[in-house]
């Protein structure tokens, strides 16, 4: 099932379980699929903000939410 992604949601990478994204913002640019302004948190240290597209977020295979399972 895949993931629900909204403002406020908390993501955990499959793979890398301390790397953790925060949605800031959705957004769609003309002409493009929507993707999503995240704050991305390594084992407690702030990346910065990264660019994801909503689809990956989405894919259960990369990213899990953290907290209740959160369905769309």
């Amino acid at each position: 099932m895949p993931n629900k992604v909204e403002v406020g949601a908390k993501l955990k990478k499959t793979d890398a379980p301390s790397y953790i994204l925060e949605v800031m913002e959705l957004r769609t640019p003309e002409g493009n699929l929507p993707h999503a302004r995240t704050r991305v948190c390594i084992s407690h240290f702030d990346l910065g903000v990264r660019l994801y597209s909503v689809s990956a977020l989405e894919d259960t295979r990369l990213f899990l939410p953290i907290g209740p399972l959160q369905a769309k």
